[in-house]
């Protein structure tokens, strides 16, 4: 039996052997997304249920798709394990722009911020690289027949900036020795020069499939509606906050046959995924566009909502890639590191060309051999 001495070097011995037991790449995969949009299986309260296991695996595969993704809670742990992920996963090149979800509770809100408080005192804030306060929390306020700007709108907004405010507060008290962004993430007619004024970024969920157009004309659609009510709005403030879709895609199937079409009678289906892949994906990484494709993995809790909602995913539910070819070109990390399998230090920056700082070289085996001998011999 182990003696307390001996037992203090276990966390090391297991924290090293992830380190060095690098996960089989896929040669199918492609780092060139520019980011994409996660959610853990088993984060919806109350059914909490998110494994580390499964997380740290989703890390390894999202690693290889993309240098950032971005969350929608904090809810279920769901921080700590997508950081600790990182981290088992080989500290792979992954950058994250959190999401704190709210619904006008501040109980809801408190909850948050105290899950994400504690993954940044537990991990650090190297692989965080914004938070998100809100999604699609204007949207929800005036709904389908009113605007952003209407007293709805402008209600949802004033509260949403008071959330915005007193995160700000709260994240200045930790003394970070980084700035971390805090923006929002709505719909793409959301967007207002008064919201943009208040925040570092926005996010607007920009989807040619609720814009009821054909998949093949789905990527041309999506860059005019996003510069016409997103970039130009925004761009008429003085904050002049940095500009990202926050989702867009296809759903490759439905759950009802009523909904198998969008408004332009295009079909859910895999075809008009890869579709907008091809059109869409290295259209944007040449012209400078910002996104999250949306999303990593097919959401089966979302079949309570019925119709396209479970099935988004580039990769089904049981993390099968689907019958798609990834795009070929490949994305910069705003880390500057060119090796999905090695962050080096993180995100270092808000600033998506900035470089990380390099760090010391350490031999793993070494490490390992080390921990190793301490057990044994008892120190």
């Amino acid at each position: 039996m182990l003696n307390l001495a001996q037992a203090r070097y276990l966390p090391m011995l297991a924290s090293l052997a992830g380190l060095a037991a690098a996960f089989t790449t896929d040669s199918r995969l492609h780092r060139s997304l520019f980011g994409v949009a996660y959610s853990p299986d088993g984060v919806i309260l109350p059914n909490c249920g998110a494994t580390q296991s499964a997380v740290t695996k989703d890390m390894e595969i999202l690693a290889q798709l993309t240098p950032r993704i971005r969350t929608y809670g904090c809810d279920c742990n769901q921080t700590q394990l997508v950081l600790q992920g990182i981290k088992d996963a080989g500290d792979v090149d992954l950058s994250v722009w959190v999401g704190i979800y709210i619904n006008g509770n501040d109980t809801v809100y408190d909850r948050q911020v105290n899950e994400l408080v504690d993954a940044i005192n537990t991990y650090g804030a190297d692989h965080i690289a914004g938070v998100t306060v809100g999604n699609e929390y204007i949207l929800n306020a005036y709904g389908d027949t009113g605007t952003a700007t209407g007293a709805n709108g402008v209600a949802a907004r004033t509260e949403l900036l008071k959330y915005i405010e007193k995160f700000n507060y709260t994240l200045q008290g930790l003394n970070l020795n980084k700035n971390i962004p805090i923006g929002t993430s709505d719909a793409g007619a959301a967007a207002t020069v008064e919201l943009c004024e208040a925040i570092d970024y926005y996010m607007a969920n920009v989807h040619p499939w609720f814009g009821s157009v054909e998949y093949a004309g789905a990527s041309e659609w999506t860059f005019n509606f996003y510069e016409e009510f997103d970039l130009s709005v925004c761009a008429k403030s003085t904050r002049n906050p940095t500009m990202y879709i926050a989702e867009t895609g296809w759903p490759t199937e439905s759950m009802d046959t009523k909904n198998a079409v969008n408004g332009a009678k295009s079909p859910a289906s895999i075809e008009g995924l890869q579709t907008f892949l091809d059109d869409f994906v290295c259209a944007a990484n040449s012209n400078g566009t910002n996104y999250f494709f949306f999303e990593g993995f097919d959401e089966t809790w979302k079949e309570q909502y019925g119709g396209v909602e479970p099935y988004w995913g580039l990769y089904n539910n049981n993390r099968t890639l689907k019958d798609i070819t990834i795009p070929t070109c490949l994305v910069d990390s705003p880390t500057g590191s060119s090796d999905p399998t090695n962050s080096s230090s993180g995100s270092s920056s808000s600033n998506d060309n900035s470089a990380a700082e390099p760090m010391l070289a350490i031999s793993l085996g070494g490490m390992l051999a080390a921990a190793a001998l301490g057990v044994a011999a008892g120190f």
